[in-house]
């Protein structure tokens, strides 16, 4: 009688699963991607062939080359963002520091530049300010108290149908000031689940209910530095070129901004999918706070309270960052598996950006560009905010960031013209936020449209026209007040 040697089968079969494992790892790129990649690389490599006899320095060749290349690779998104942004990094090292001292490539005036110039971007400022904004919100998720506040804080805007949207879209947008827009998007469709029991299938309300969201999320990325990407990377760039703008700041210039276009999506929502009886009654689940909450509370409103006195104090934004990141992780609040699970990509896409910027300028790219443009702010300031909602709605809103905020603020360097320097730093982060037309647009957009209950052509109807009143009252606001509103 023959025995089975269940070792040797559990064995064979962990062998056949790491196979499969690595056949995935093979085969799990797109040959679209491969083909853009290599096309992308290409293209860079021709830009230096054809322009290298040309009357621009060779540093300048070189660096148009890696923006090309970084252009090509965001918005074909070939390889993952923040790999490009490591490609960005490391071509500024090889070509333009050139630690190796190899023939052509560096300086073509002799300087030696230091490559640590180009890794400074990684722990910059902007990226600590950052990393404190995402603690507060993991900590705020971890202990429940977002969910907490929002629940209660729905109730106080009634059970009418009209009111409880805009609560969804207020409470939306006030913590997508503060927290990931991706995880206050996921929160809030959460608390919907109760609401949506209470709509008949076939009511268009329950796409408003979904839609109104992430359109809320993404406003809500206006309000604060740390609310989206965008603003950390157009905060840095500015502040590389000798421009700090204050937490307050900030605020003043961006959220009356994102509160008339609050109002006006929901205004919008509210007419395109009203419900088929205006006179039901929702009502929503009760989370209470608990534990540790209350402490998370308290470090949650000294940061904030902070953040908004920097000009009395006196300390510098990312300097008071460091008070979650050290009240959360010596409390064990935030574990190591927590701080592991952080968005870390997005502050590797940001650094990326900020060394494109540091780029640009130290080659004199960035002035090169400019003579080729229109020298009026007539004309490249709408041009950018409209290329920049146009952008965004096919790739990440952080990469066009990235491309246009160096171009913009370097326009108005060059003349020397520090308030136009802001306007374009933060008008063209903005408008990033303001593209919503798809569901791949933002991810806010992709986790409202995995709910079920949207179609693309949902998004396209309301998120083209709310675009477009974005591009009018930011142009408008800047024309107007001179800043944007």
């Amino acid at each position: 009688m023959r025995f089975i040697n269940t070792r040797k089968i559990v064995e064979e079969l962990r062998r056949i699963e790491r196979l499969e494992r690595l056949r995935n790892l093979h085969f799990n790129v797109k040959p679209g991607y491969i083909f853009w990649t290599f096309f992308s690389f290409i293209s860079a490599f021709f830009v230096v062939v054809f322009m290298w006899d040309s009357s621009w320095p060779s540093e300048a060749v070189l660096m148009l080359a890696i923006f090309v290349l970084a252009s090509l690779l965001w918005i074909t998104e070939a390889l993952p963002l923040f790999a490009t942004a490591f490609v960005i990094i490391s071509l500024e090292i090889i070509l333009l520091a050139n630690p190796g001292e190899w023939r052509y490539l560096g300086m073509s005036d002799g300087t030696v530049l230091n490559y640590k110039m180009f890794l400074n971007p990684i722990s910059d400022p902007v990226i600590i300010l950052f990393l404190g904004g995402f603690l507060l919100a993991q900590a705020s998720v971890k202990v429940g108290i977002d969910k907490a506040l929002a629940s209660n804080l729905l109730r106080v805007f009634g059970n009418k149908p009209r009111k409880v949207m805009l609560g969804l879209m207020a409470i939306t947008c006030l913590f997508s000031m503060w927290m990931s827009n991706n995880a206050t998007t996921a929160m809030m469709i959460t608390l919907t689940v109760p609401l949506f029991a209470q709509i008949p299938e076939d009511d268009k309300f329950r796409k408003a209910l979904v839609l109104c969201i992430p359109f809320a999320a993404n406003i809500g990325g206006l309000g604060t530095p740390i609310a989206s990407p965008p603003n950390a990377v157009a905060v840095g760039f500015l502040r590389s070129v000798g421009i700090d703008i204050s937490f307050l700041d900030w605020m003043l210039l961006a959220a009356p901004l994102m509160f008339v276009m609050l109002i006006v999506t929901w205004l919008l929502l509210w007419k395109m999918y009203k419900p088929d009886n205006e006179e039901v009654e929702m009502r929503s689940e009760s989370h209470k706070i608990k534990g540790k909450g209350y402490y998370v509370m308290v470090v949650f409103c000294v940061t904030i309270l902070l953040w908004l006195t920097d000009s009395v104090h006196g300390l510098p934004t990312s300097v008071i960052a460091l008070v979650p990141i050290l009240g959360f992780t010596t409390t064990n609040i935030i574990r190591r598996s927590d701080l592991n699970s952080l968005e870390w990509h997005i502050l590797i896409l940001i650094a990326g950006g900020i060394a494109l910027g540091l780029g640009l300028k130290t080659t004199g790219l960035d002035t090169i560009i400019v003579d080729y443009i229109p020298k009026s702010d007539l004309i490249i300031f709408p041009a950018l905010v409209v290329a920049t909602v146009v952008l965004s709605t096919f790739m990440s809103n952080t990469a066009a960031s990235n491309l246009l905020i160096p171009l913009g603020i370097s326009f108005a360097t060059g003349f020397n013209d520090t308030e136009l320097a802001t306007e374009l730093g933060i008008g063209v982060a903005v408008a990033a936020s303001m593209a919503m037309s798809l569901p791949i647009s933002t991810p806010p957009n992709a986790i409202a449209y995995a709910r079920g209950v949207l179609h693309s052509n949902d998004f396209i109807k309301s998120g083209v026209v709310i675009g477009l009143i974005a591009i009018v009252m930011i142009v408008a606001g800047k024309w107007l007040y001179g800043f944007i509103l």
